[in-house]
């Protein structure tokens, strides 16, 4: 991987990914399932089921590209963000962890990846931009304050925390309209990947380590206290009204008939 190359202009969010020498070759989206059908394997890039262990270095590059984002005047045309890989396979990979695991926002961005003599450069474009970047502030702002509530706490007391403030917070959409860390934090309403994420991004603020669990068309959390894995499903533990998948065991889970089945 490479850097950030410096005078470029600004930042990503990302729903789609597209490999250019000049114009766009494949895309595909990325919001809850990639399309890979048909693409070229050296350029595919990582499956996001295999990237749910924290990537450092990607964060960081994320999160500069948000600062880079918010600095922007808002145009809505392709700009080269300075970020470079070795491989457009890495680019890639690098895409759909910042959509999945770093930017929080409901506002599209588009990525693209291009070649040129430094490397795979990542292109971006977003019709509102400063909305993408309040939209990932409101999140950041609301999800650092209820962490902070955690202070204090052993990791069990952390998890059985944030497990209870994201039951009590969010409630399934039966519509399937709001499916993102946004709408679940900002408008109280989600399907499985908005409980997932968000009490994935409160444990790890809080210093957890806190994987997502992806079965199916179905998702859940585990984090790892006291030696060893708990799960919990809050998607289907709000849904029934139960706390029956509340940081169960790994044997308790992998007993589980009903996620078994998925």
């Amino acid at each position: 991987m490479r850097k950030i190359r410096e005078p470029c202009a600004l930042l990503i969010l990302l729903l789609l990914i597209c490999f250019r020498p000049c114009m766009p070759v494949y895309g595909m989206e990325l919001p809850a399932r990639e399309e890979t059908s048909g693409m070229n394997p050296e350029t595919e890039g990582k499956d996001i089921r295999v990237m749910g262990s924290r990537i450092p270095v990607y964060e960081t590059l994320g999160e500069a590209l948000i600062r880079k984002l918010s600095e922007d005047q808002g145009t809505a045309e392709e700009k080269n963000t300075g970020i470079t890989f070795d491989t457009v396979e890495e680019a890639v990979s690098f895409g759909r962890y910042f959509y999945r695991y770093v930017y929080w926002g409901k506002q599209e961005i588009r990525l693209a990846a291009g070649r040129d003599a430094e490397g795979v450069i990542i292109y971006a474009w977003c019709d509102d931009i400063q909305e993408a970047v309040s939209q990932h502030r409101q999140v950041a702002a609301k999800l650092e304050e209820t962490a902070a509530g955690g202070f204090g706490l052993s990791d069990g007391e952390k998890a059985a925390f944030f497990y209870d403030w994201v039951y009590e917070n969010v409630d399934y959409d039966a519509t399937m309209q709001n499916k993102t860390i946004y709408d679940a934090v900002m408008k109280g309403q989600s399907v499985c990947w908005g409980y997932v994420s968000t009490y994935l991004t409160l444990c790890r603020m809080a210093g957890l380590t806190c994987e997502p669990v992806y079965q199916g068309n179905h998702a859940w959390n585990r984090v790892w206290i006291d030696g060893g894995w708990k799960y919990c499903d809050i998607t289907w533990d709000k849904s029934l009204g139960e706390h029956r998948w509340k940081l169960i065991t790994e044997e308790e889970m992998e007993r589980d008939s009903m996620h078994e089945t998925l």
